[in-house]
């Protein structure tokens, strides 16, 4: 970690760069949020679209599932400020794998009543619960309206799942395209077991990549590859499935592949899945030639872990944890759903600072199958957040009560639970 050990770095668990932070609610037992201080929160008006938002910046926002409560549903709040910031004739446009939550069904409803244009696309596996049938049964399911909801199923242009977690908005208090790249479903699993992260930015280019795609998810029309990639200043992002049989179309590796180790550059790996060997391969190769190479995993295949765990290899820790719950007086495992890479250091020939995120696990199915989106942000303000959201996370799992053995999928249906 460039010098210094993990311990030492300063635990976040909601940094927000110039955006809304959480709201500082905590349960007795339980630590607050901690970082640099943060803008003021939003009046609670804002909540019902009444109060504009503060201009936003590009900002990381994390949940903690063994933090505070706040903490736990920092993602949540966030992307629910957004919607409830949305004013009349604005568009709202959300991908989304799992969709359960209640409070978040009824911020959509209350904007399509105050005349913001609401579209959603879900995986069809998640329609049964109350939170999607209120939606649907307010938005209707016609692309002929306004407002409509689209399920998909065995994806929507991939043949498998639409796995993406997105949200785009054509204005929210007084920012316009607003674009937000996370790792976490709109479950009550993703927050209080499961550790996510969601980037934002406002940002013209990005916002109509993102329409382009989201527009190619609710045609339904599947085809083998869809990737594209889309440039606009420091963020690039990237569209999937993606057609292929090798590394040379492997997109994470490709861009690991421009990671210099000369001078110990770090990359720091949080996945809730890793099962592809050319990945597992790659980091490997990276920390045999003298990165610093950290992995904190939820799930690793047989044949990855034989890989990561041969001879000059990288740190391996497992996210898989117990805590205690002063709330309810329940023990609750808590894990990684995150998937970033961060890479400090060495890079494309310059030192930057990189940060790898988005909505795919790193398995054969995320890349070549599933419908997903995976961003690439270059900056010493997101690096830092997601370094310290990795910080936290590795210093948490170490001193918990470790678990063992797979983790379910929280994108599981059978796995979700209604707010």
């Amino acid at each position: 970690m460039r010098g210094l050990p993990i311990a030492a770095l300063a635990a976040v668990g909601a940094v927000t760069i110039g955006s809304i932070s959480p709201p500082a609610r905590a349960i007795p037992g339980r630590s607050g949020t901690h970082g640099a201080a943060p803008m003021a929160a939003a009046p609670p008006s804002a909540m019902s679209g009444a109060a504009p938002l503060a201009a936003l910046r590009p900002s990381a926002v994390f949940n903690v599932p063994s933090g505070s409560a706040a903490e736990q549903n920092a993602i949540a709040h966030h992307v629910n400020q957004l919607a409830a910031g949305a004013p009349r004739g604005a568009l709202i446009r959300i991908a989304v794998f799992m969709f359960t939550s209640k409070a978040f069904a009824q911020t959509l409803i209350d904007a399509k009543r105050r005349g913001a244009r609401v579209q959603l696309v879900v995986d069809a596996s998640t329609r049964d619960n109350d939170a999607y049938r209120s939606v649907e049964r307010a938005l209707g399911t016609s692309r002929k309206s306004s407002s409509w909801v689209v399920a998909c199923h065995s994806g929507c242009i991939g043949d498998t799942i639409m796995h993406n977690k997105f949200f785009l908005f054509s204005q929210t208090g007084r920012a316009r395209d607003v674009v937000v790249q996370s790792s976490a479903n709109l479950t009550t699993r993703n927050r209080v077991n499961a550790w996510n992260n969601a980037f934002t930015i406002s940002d013209a280019r990005l916002y109509q990549a993102y329409g382009r795609y989201f527009a190619a998810l609710a045609a339904r029309h599947h085809e083998r590859d869809h990737y594209r990639v889309a440039h606009s200043g420091r963020v690039t992002a990237y569209t999937f499935p993606r057609a292929g049989d090798s590394a040379r179309t492997d997109t994470l590796y490709g861009l690991l592949g421009h990671v210099g180790c000369a001078r110990g550059t770090a990359v720091l790996v949080t996945t809730f899945n890793l099962s592809r060997t050319a990945v597992a391969e790659r980091l490997w190769s990276l920390s045999h030639q003298g990165c610093d190479v950290r992995v904190i995993y939820t799930n690793l295949s047989q044949r990855a872990r034989e890989i990561l765990q041969q001879d000059g290899g990288p740190q391996l820790l497992s996210s898989h944890y117990l805590y205690f719950d002063p709330d309810t007086g329940d023990e609750v495992d808590a894990f990684a759903h995150s998937k970033y890479v961060l890479i400090d250091g060495t890079y494309a020939g310059r030192t930057r600072k990189v940060v790898i995120t988005g909505s795919p696990n790193y398995t054969e199915p995320a890349l070549r199958h599933n419908d997903e989106t995976m961003i690439t942000i270059e900056g010493a303000d997101i690096y830092g957040a997601y370094q310290r959201n990795f910080a936290r996370l590795w210093q948490a799992a170490q001193s918990h009560y470790q678990l063992h053995g797979l983790v379910p999928d929280p994108d599981d249906p059978a796995a979700s639970v209604d707010e």
